[in-house]
């Protein structure tokens, strides 16, 4: 929430600006007052200018990614990273231009992150498929890549299995017979592959 924010920017060491600096004519004189204050901690300055531009934030934050159910909290991300800029802003452009390039951002870096889950998702469900699906589904590049670099990050025992079980489609008895070591302990390292590629897809 809004004190969440504030704490974040009091706790920064921002240097106050020199009176004698030359101001920007992208802001009036209220406004360059007001960053002052800001800049310097000032709990009443920086809830003013949440409260003055959180709504168009949000309307910004709406646009791009429509009634998004963490809307509220990407505002409260967006102000922390202006607050915490506030001493690399030099005004050399109006506050709503500045807090729209830290809005698309901040917006662009969630859709990104979300971007690549969704591969990764879409890669455990074609291990899932099995072995026949892999081959009609070839032409999906994309989500193939990501499966490989998936299994690129298991460990080579857990990697070993999984690929014999999902791609080659052998059984765990013969899978057992391969590699020399019980079935129980075949069941347990594919239970543990298919667990860690299902955390690295979430994370």
């Amino acid at each position: 929430m809004i004190e969440r924010i504030e704490s974040a920017a009091a706790a920064r060491h921002l240097a106050a600006g020199s009176e004698t600096e030359e101001r920007s004519s992208y802001l009036s004189a209220e406004e360059a007052r007001l960053l002052d204050r800001a800049r310097a901690g000032n709990a009443h300055a920086l809830r003013k200018l949440y409260d003055t531009y959180s709504g168009q934030v949000r309307g910004h934050l709406y646009r791009l990614l429509g009634p998004d159910p963490d809307i509220d909290d990407l505002v409260q991300t967006v102000f922390i990273r202006a607050f915490n800029a506030l001493d690399r802003f030099k005004g050399n452009s109006a506050l709503s231009t500045w807090l729209y390039r830290i809005t698309a951002n901040t917006a662009h870096n969630l859709m990104r992150q979300r971007y690549r889950r969704e591969r990764a998702k879409l890669a455990l469900r074609w291990f899932n498929l099995g072995r026949n699906a892999h081959v009609q589904r070839a032409s999906h590049v994309e989500v193939r890549d990501e499966a490989r670099r998936l299994l690129a990050r298991l460990s080579p025992d857990l990697r070993q299995i999984f690929v014999l079980y999902h791609y080659e489609g052998l059984t765990l008895q013969e899978i057992s017979h391969i590699v020399g070591r019980p079935i129980s302990t075949v069941g347990d390292r594919l239970t543990r592959a298919r667990k860690k590629l299902k955390d690295l897809a979430t994370n």
